[in-house]
């Protein structure tokens, strides 16, 4: 289930598969834009991963990101990606 050519630290042969295929869970590419103050779909306890990168600022909500476990994006003319 790893993808050709992936270097790696770790003994391929202690990894066990999880359930789930290579590209089963859709990761976030490029997500929308919404200001703050238009983002009514967020309540004041939302929690959200902030980022900050060369003076742009964006907040990533959690509950956007649980479907997809990973975004990718760009934030202050930076490829970022976000997993957890």
């Amino acid at each position: 289930f790893f993808y050709d050519g992936v270097k790696t630290n770790i003994r391929l042969e202690e990894a066990v598969w999880g359930g789930v295929p290579k590209d089963g869970i859709p990761d976030l590419v490029n997500p929308p834009v919404v200001p703050g103050n238009q983002a009514s779909y967020l309540g004041a306890t939302d929690r959200v991963f902030g980022v900050s990168i060369n003076g742009e600022h964006r907040a990533y909500p959690l509950r956007v990101l649980n479907p997809h476990e990973m975004a990718n994006d760009v934030l202050g003319g930076e490829p970022i990606s976000l997993a957890y």
